[in-house]
């Protein structure tokens, strides 16, 4: 029995680590993918560390919730690929027949029909195993998708924890990022919940201030910022509470342009920054801001899930295309690593 509880501690350091680099990370720095794998790091060992306890401790209850543990997991794990390709595919044919037929509208569906094909078609595959040239590029395919749904389950792990709103933080500054007007001139729902959500962090945060951030699109009449601001003036915000930033035509430059009208604004420090968009985008767009060295907290709208679940994987492919240096690198690496253990079994086998 004393040989068991000494088994036992190597996990109980391990969840003590996690939980507390997991704390750091969030304290320090959350908008990063780390966040992400910092959870992962803190909440395995814990989970094998109740698994382990429950074991030893060998009594009714204890068998009874580990039996309900495990079997939860095992359903969950045999369930979890049907579940996530039906979400995305129903989502995907919603998107379509509410919004119309786009490339962009096909990513859910897409993104639902690769993934299940992949765990269904590929095992078929596995007799190209017995020739060597086949049997790397089975295991090379095999380890691009699973380190490509890694970055995503950890994309997504980082969003949601990022989306954690902490109460007891003041903002000096809300700056809420335009989307596009409808018919050139009018606010769209997609927006509005925008400014509502910044509405309600302004009232939240008395003295602060909302900056609407968007320019003139090619096929706009007037700024997005500036129909922002008659849309806040009309649901009550004082004029005298908002800055209106009109240049911008992009994420990034809604960030430059609305950091400059605070900096102006304020005269010296701005204080702490809220950034405000739909939840699908918030990680993404704090990721921009702070490769741009603008420190700030996100808070999101919310969408409709058919819509918000195509958008996210948007969000997720524009943030590989960006990090797409790390994200090559990373695949060609494994590719002449994997190459080599290939050609050395191959030489020592010849």
């Amino acid at each position: 029995m004393e040989y068991q509880w000494y088994f036992l501690l190597p996990f109980f350091v391990a969840a003590i680590v996690g939980v507390g680099w997991f704390f750091w990370q969030y304290r320090n720095e959350k908008r990063s993918i780390k966040l992400g794998i910092t959870f992962l790091a803190a909440v395995l060992p814990i989970l094998f560390f109740i698994a382990i306890l429950l074991l030893m401790l060998n009594n009714d209850w204890a068998n009874f919730i580990l039996s309900v543990g495990v079997i939860l997991v095992v359903f969950g794990i045999m369930l979890f690929p049907f579940v996530l390709f039906t979400t995305l595919f129903v989502s995907g044919i919603q998107l379509i027949r509410k919004e119309g037929f786009s490339v962009s509208h096909m990513l859910s569906l897409g993104f639902g029909v690769f993934y299940i094909s992949f765990l269904i078609v590929w095992p078929l595959l596995s007799d190209i195993r017995t020739n060597s040239i086949y049997s790397f590029f089975y295991a090379y395919v095999s380890f691009v998708f699973l380190f490509t749904l890694s970055t995503f389950a950890l994309y997504t792990i980082s969003s949601f924890l990022n989306l954690i709103r902490n109460r007891r933080k003041k903002y000096r500054y809300i700056i809420v990022l335009g989307c596009g007007l409808r018919n050139g001139t009018e606010v769209t729902p997609l927006l509005g919940g925008r400014i509502q959500k910044g509405i309600e962090a302004y009232q939240q945060n008395p003295g602060s201030k909302i900056v609407f951030s968007g320019g003139q699109g090619s096929d706009e009449t007037i700024a997005e910022g500036e129909a922002m601001k008659q849309y806040a003036l009309q649901n009550g915000v004082p004029e005298e509470a908002i800055l209106v930033e009109d240049r911008s035509v992009n994420t990034k430059e809604n960030l430059l342009f609305s950091y400059e009208c605070m900096e102006q604004d304020a005269q010296g420090d701005v204080g702490n920054l809220l950034l405000v968009t739909n939840r699908y985008h918030v990680f993404r767009a704090l990721l921009l801001a702070k490769h741009l060295g603008i420190p700030c907290d996100g808070r999101g709208s919310r969408t409709k899930l058919y819509f918000a679940l195509n958008a996210f994987i948007r969000e997720w492919i524009a943030y590989l295309v960006f990090w797409k240096k790390k994200y090559i690198t990373v695949l060609g690496v494994s590719f002449f690593l994997l190459g080599a253990a290939y050609l050395l079994r191959w030489f020592l086998h010849k």
